[in-house]
């Protein structure tokens, strides 16, 4: 439970049929040998960062285990959803089903099941979107790669944006946060001490010496740029409210993701619904049908 980030089954499909949105089907794949795809299940732990989710992506893609005729044939060799897409004679799909339920754990000889290691709904479906656009990020390069054609303006501007971004989330803490505010984190952890120190992780499990001794480094490193800031600005907001600002103000900036950009022709991407109920129809022909792996 606590290794796991990123979860994700897949299953082999020669013809699958989504239900979006609660109304209506989307088909992707056909009967033809020619035809093939991935449905992906995806879940996400408490502990998922950007970087695990970017690295999923990435791994879903380039899996080998698709073939377009049947497996053991003595012709069939497998292949990636990247490979497969990049040949003429062949066409694949991809289709993402969000699976919270992925994230469990079975207890009392199968009379109990906890999802204490489920991240909360609004994060989860942050991170679900975030995939998607890796995956169709991916997917962009590697067509306009295949057909010697420049990535779009738009594109381009999106990423370094929020690549941008992304760098300035990962710098350190801005010293206006007080610190017993620095770890009041619910996604991480879920008990503090009086000097806002992380006692138990979001399981409830203790945090570990050598986990609280890294902490505390941190925390101690905070509080003297706290200090510090406090004097030089003895009027600013403690709050962070001028940093949050700026931040909206630069993700209102980020270009829209244009959809009609990606060519099904070239990889039939279908992202389903988050948190909506499920319907789904698939038939495959080719075995072994499931895999799975974490990231």
């Amino acid at each position: 439970m606590n290794n796991m980030s990123v979860s994700i089954v897949v299953q082999r499909f020669r013809e699958c049929k989504l239900l979006i949105d609660e109304l209506e089907y989307v088909t992707v794949g056909g009967s033809s040998e020619n035809c093939c795809g991935i449905l992906a299940y995806i879940s996400f732990a408490t502990s998922t960062t950007k970087v695990q989710v970017e690295q999923a992506a990435q791994t879903l893609l380039n899996l080998p285990i698709l073939t377009t005729g049947l497996w053991g044939d003595g012709e069939s060799t497998t292949k990636s959803i990247l490979a497969l897409a990049a040949e003429v004679e062949s066409s694949c799909s991809l289709v993402i089903v969000p699976q919270a339920n992925l994230i469990s754990k079975v207890k009392q000889m199968g009379k109990s099941i906890q999802y204490h290691g489920q991240i909360n709904k609004e994060d989860g479906e942050q991170l679900y979107n975030y995939f998607n656009e890796c995956i169709k990020g991916i997917l962009l390069e590697e067509q306009c790669k295949i057909n010697s054609q420049d990535l779009p303006e738009w594109y381009t501007k999106r990423k370094a944006h929020l690549q941008q971004q992304q760098s300035n989330s990962n710098k350190q803490t801005h010293p206006c946060i007080p610190p017993n505010q620095l770890f009041k984190d619910e996604t991480k952890y879920s008990e503090w001490d009086d000097d806002g120190l992380p006692i138990k992780d979001v399981e409830g499990n203790v945090i570990s010496k050598s986990q609280m001794k890294k902490l505390k480094k941190i925390y101690e490193a905070h509080v003297k740029r706290h200090l510090k800031w406090k004097v030089d600005h003895p009027n600013g907001n403690e709050d962070g409210s001028n940093e949050e600002q700026t931040s909206s103000k630069n993700t209102s900036e980020v270009p829209q993701w244009d959809d009609s950009s990606l060519d099904p022709s070239f990889c039939h991407f279908v992202a389903g619904s988050f948190g909506k109920r499920q319907g789904l129809e698939l038939s495959s022909d080719m075995g072994p049908f499931v895999h799975s792996f974490q990231v």
